[in-house]
């Protein structure tokens, strides 16, 4: 008999095989949260697998498309939708009513990516002087000058395949590798040098019109850290946290002692010191950091690195977002492409691509496998059969379902779903360029 330990309520319970957790939980007096009544339409219920993943049941579809919108990893199921094989050891996440708020199926769409230790390459950059050089020009120069500079170095951050966290004053943040692409210390490594090499070409701008210019320090490092959306509301976004960002930002500092433009940590160099010509290298203490480091200073490197393929392009207002292979859809018409706030549903006619939101707009769950009738230009939700235009998100029919209208004259919640606001589909506009399916969309989306 299978015995469940769940934490942190430190108990451990008996069941039989293929019990649901929740039930399990639900069975033995335990306050474990299910929003939705145990439905797997939220996230409430969600625990952390700390031992026996092994002997838990495979995702279910419908945990399957709560997973995929939160970029769950393996070890975060869903206790209504996991059955027990086996001894296995959990733990609630959500235990109190901020917790659940925080969880709830009317904001699932930005509950983000669940956090995960990545070992990712870590950027830090910071203009040297510029507080006195600001001094001397006006806010409006300032405000100028400042996007010229991060409009080139954004650039050269985002070609290696990095991405920009923040903005720190005159400073920015940049990680490499938190969408696992490969060689993220050799990608850092090169935007330093080209970012430098960026500097030295706006120089002589710098002085033309100012009359003076300024340089920049550069700090990478390669380590652990965890990656995930943090924050709240229009402000949450993907980021990384922990000791090796804090880390890379002494590495940067250290810069101004040494009178140097790009150092990395010996982390850093020994990924990539096969590759790289070292112009110095210095044993020292940091602030903060309790051993003495060995800190190398960048000269070149010694093998080119590819540029990553753009995979957005912004184009009078329309952000076009770069899906997939056009030939991956001989053998799957119906694709789902995961956007910064929704995932969007593909699908492929005759020759031509449309896309629409994946989630119905009447109960919030995958339009996937929904039929496509072409002759009317039409998708028919595969759960409550409302049919809406599939190049204008016009609805066509409303819940065109007659059980659901049956039972909606005799239970609540059906007549809840078939009486709710009646909401167009959000549809957008397709292309294909380069054997590539690309879809396009509102800057914000």
């Amino acid at each position: 008999m299978p015995k469940i330990t769940i934490l942190p309520d430190n108990k451990v319970l008996d069941a039989n095989n293929d019990d649901l957790l929740l039930d399990i939980s639900l069975t033995n007096d335990i306050a474990h949260a299910h929003a939705c009544g145990g439905e797997g339409k939220c996230t409430t219920c969600r625990v952390l697998v700390l031992d026996g993943i092994e002997h838990c049941s495979e995702p279910t579809e419908k945990e399957q498309i709560i997973k995929e919108k939160i970029h769950s990893t393996e070890e975060f199921r869903l206790a209504c939708q996991t059955g027990i094989r086996g001894d296995v050891t959990v733990r609630r996440l959500a235990l109190n009513e901020e917790d659940i708020e925080s969880a709830s199926q009317t904001d699932i769409k930005n509950i983000g990516r669940l956090g995960e230790t990545k070992k990712i390459a870590i950027l830090f950059s910071d203009i040297r002087a510029f507080t006195s050089f600001s001094e001397k020009i006006t806010p409006y120069d300032v405000v100028f000058i400042l996007n010229r500079y991060f409009g080139r170095m954004v650039s050269v951050v985002e070609s290696y395949g990095g991405r920009i966290d923040n903005y720190i004053g005159d400073g920015l943040l940049a990680l490499f590798g938190t969408n696992n692409e490969p060689n993220p210390a050799l990608a850092a490594v090169q935007s330093a040098l080209d970012m430098c090499d960026q500097m030295d070409d706006m120089k002589p701008y710098l002085k033309t019109m100012y009359g003076e210019a300024f340089d920049i320090g550069i700090g990478v490092h390669l380590g652990d850290a965890v990656v995930g959306d943090i924050g709240a509301g229009i402000s949450r976004r993907l980021t990384a946290v922990g000791e090796a960002v804090n880390f890379a930002s002494r590495v940067e500092s250290a810069n101004k002692q040494f009178r140097s433009r790009i150092l990395i940590s010996e982390q850093t160099h020994e990924e990539i010191k096969d590759v790289i010509t070292i112009k110095d290298f210095v044993r020292t203490n940091l602030p903060g950091i309790e051993d003495r480091v060995t800190l190398y200073e960048i000269e070149s490197l010694i093998i080119p690195v590819e540029k990553a393929e753009k995979d957005e392009i912004m184009e009078e207002g329309i952000v076009w977002r770069k899906f997939t292979e056009v030939s991956s859809f001989d053998d799957e018409q119906q694709q789902i492409m995961k956007v910064k706030r929704d995932n969007i549903l593909v699908f492929k006619l005759n020759d031509t691509f449309r896309a629409v939101n994946d989630r119905c707009p009447h109960a919030l769950l995958s339009m996937k496998g929904s039929k496509i009738n072409e002759e009317k230009e039409t998708i028919s939700c595969r759960w409550h059969n409302s049919d809406f235009c599939y190049k204008t998100g016009e609805i066509k029919a409303w819940i065109n379902d007659g059980k659901m209208k049956f039972f909606a004259k005799i239970d609540s919640q059906a007549k809840e779903i078939v009486d709710m606001e009646q909401t167009p589909m959000d549809v957008f506009k397709t292309r294909v360029i380069n054997n590539y399916v690309w879809v396009g969309m509102d800057p914000d989306y």
